[in-house]
């Protein structure tokens, strides 16, 4: 079932799929975890045959949930050479294009961690006046069971 909601997923789902994590000092920066990735974006990979090359990504790919990095490439045998594709998730972004303002605006405005406010004594306040609190109403089903059980006595 779940395969299926990944291969029948929207453009937009798909895309929202193809982040991955953000170095610490972007992190720090930016006050995020993850963000999308982007051509242009230089990014680390941290797992599988290619684990700790650094590069420029060239290409996305939303079926694979994938991308193609910068000098990550196989030879064919007839010679030449193609990209290998790695997921999104197995990378860590360590810079970001910034070609896009939008995107960098957008990643600037996010909401900073809030530190806990200090307790400061404020002076005495007016004295606000007493509310009344409303008399109980009670249902009539209660009614009724009090009203037996005062006949049966």
């Amino acid at each position: 079932m779940r395969n299926r909601q990944i291969y029948r997923a929207t453009n937009n789902v798909r895309t929202k799929q193809l982040g991955a994590a953000l170095s610490k000092q972007l992190r720090q920066k930016y006050h995020r975890r993850s963000i999308r990735i982007v051509n242009g974006d230089t990014v680390k990979i941290l797992r599988g045959e290619y684990k700790g090359i650094d590069g420029k990504v060239t290409k996305i790919s939303l079926d694979k949930n994938s991308i193609a990095v910068e000098g990550v490439q196989r030879e064919k045998l007839k010679g030449g050479k193609i990209d290998l594709y790695i997921h999104s998730s197995n990378t860590v972004i360590t810079s970001l294009n910034e070609e896009d303002s939008w995107r960098i605006k957008k990643l600037e405005h996010k909401s900073k961690p809030k530190s806990k406010p200090e307790a400061k004594s404020k002076p005495e306040a007016k004295s606000k006046p007493e509310v009344k609190s409303k008399p109980e109403v009670k249902s009539k089903n209660n009614i009724k069971a009090n009203n037996k059980k005062e006949k049966k006595k």
